[in-house]
């Protein structure tokens, strides 16, 4: 026990030591890459992702989430082997993107209303990007194309429930339905309706200063390498096994962050499937705000790294059968919007009808519907 608490202390000594000697010897790309940040917090993340937040921290707090849950139960119990009062979190991760389905769960387990297999399990896929961020930020601003964005989004809630279901699968052979697994038939507090609001909105500029400080801290990291020669080098060495040199020069910043990611893909003229494969990671970034958010639930890093790879090969994989089925036009990339992405007003209020959208169009292209056929053949983007 103590070789494990002196290698510790050593590697945050050398850690804490490097970190200095970047600030002393790159202070301007420090500060620039701080600017970076907050652009980028303040016009995506904080607009896209903070009315979610305070939405589903209410819906858990209120009660509201008793009548979704009812209504869902039967889909919840069956694909996914959860409990009921799981079924907003499921919902509110596949319309608000990356942080609101760990904050969900992170409520719902510190009300005691799940247990921590439950809270794992759900963490295993409620963790995908958002419509506000692929359809808006994506498709519209960074690839000047929606049709796009809608493709990456529906890529995602499909590798998402697949992961879902079979997770679930897993967990019943496993796991015998016991009384740990039972579920609180109530969640509304006697506080009343403007108590829970301001606890929401508390709990959301909570999350909020988390995800922006750690936004803050890449963004910097990220300029430090990019503007040392550093990301370069390690794309030349990465570029002696990759048989395309454009590949390797997304990788550095598709692990780093998400946008940063497809900022690369973007430049590289990559195919469609690479901003699923960015998008469906998410970035150490993005993770490391959810394990922010989560700290309370006994989260095993690994089982969550490979759930998050797994479901960024599957989304590029769904991404790229869906180009490659229905053989849409070649289309030339361009950004609309140039370097910095804003979102639009109307991006968060046409979320929800987005989710209703692309399961309509899901079963569409199941049932071999012309509807299906006809919507996809009019975008145009590359294969």
């Amino acid at each position: 026990m103590s070789r494990i608490y002196r290698a510790r202390t050593i590697s945050a000594f050398f850690a804490a030591l490097i970190f200095l000697i970047v600030l002393l010897l790159c202070p301007t790309y420090c500060v620039q890459g701080i600017k970076n940040g907050l652009e980028y917090a303040s016009g995506i993340i904080i607009p896209s992702l903070f009315p979610y937040i305070v939405l589903s921290g209410f819906i858990m707090r209120s009660g509201a989430d008793i009548i979704i849950g009812k209504l869902f139960s039967p889909v919840m119990k069956k694909f996914f082997y959860l409990p009921e009062v799981c079924a907003p979190c499921v919902i509110m991760s596949f319309i608000g993107g990356f942080p609101v389905g760990a904050k969900c769960t992170s409520l719902l387990y510190r009300q005691g209303r799940i247990t921590a297999r439950q809270a794992r399990q759900l963490m295993d896929f409620c963790v995908c990007s958002g419509p506000a961020f692929l359809i808006s930020a994506v498709g519209a601003v960074m690839l000047g194309n929606k049709s796009a964005g809608i493709i990456l989004y529906i890529s995602q809630i499909i590798s998402g429930l697949i992961i879902g279901i079979l997770v679930g699968i897993i967990s019943r052979i496993k796991t015998a339905q016991d009384s740990q697994n039972t579920v609180i038939s109530s969640s509304a507090n006697s506080s009343g309706i403007l108590s829970e609001i301001l606890g929401s909105v508390s709990d959301g500029a909570d999350s909020v200063i988390g995800m922006t400080s750690l936004i803050l801290l890449f963004s910097m990291l990220e300029s430090v390498i990019r503007n040392t020669g550093a990301y370069e080098l390690m794309a030349r060495l990465l570029s002696v096994s990759v048989a395309d040199d454009r590949y390797a020069f997304i990788i550095l910043p598709s692990l780093l962050e998400v946008t940063g990611g497809c900022c690369a893909v973007k430049d590289a003229s990559l195919p469609l499937w690479c901003f699923a494969l960015c998008t469906g990671f998410g970035g150490l970034c993005v993770h490391m705000q959810i394990f922010n958010i989560c700290y309370e639930i006994p989260i095993k890093y690994g089982r969550y790294l490979l759930f998050r790879v797994f479901n960024a090969l599957l989304s590029a994989l769904v991404t790229y059968i869906i180009c490659r089925v229905f053989s849409p036009t070649m289309y030339v990339f361009a950004a609309g919007g140039g370097d910095t992405a804003h979102i639009s007003s109307g991006a968060s209020a046409g979320s929800i009808a987005l989710v209703f959208l692309s399961v309509i169009f899901v079963l569409t292209m199941h049932r071999g519907g012309p509807s299906g056929k006809k919507l996809l053949n009019k975008c145009q983007w590359l294969k």
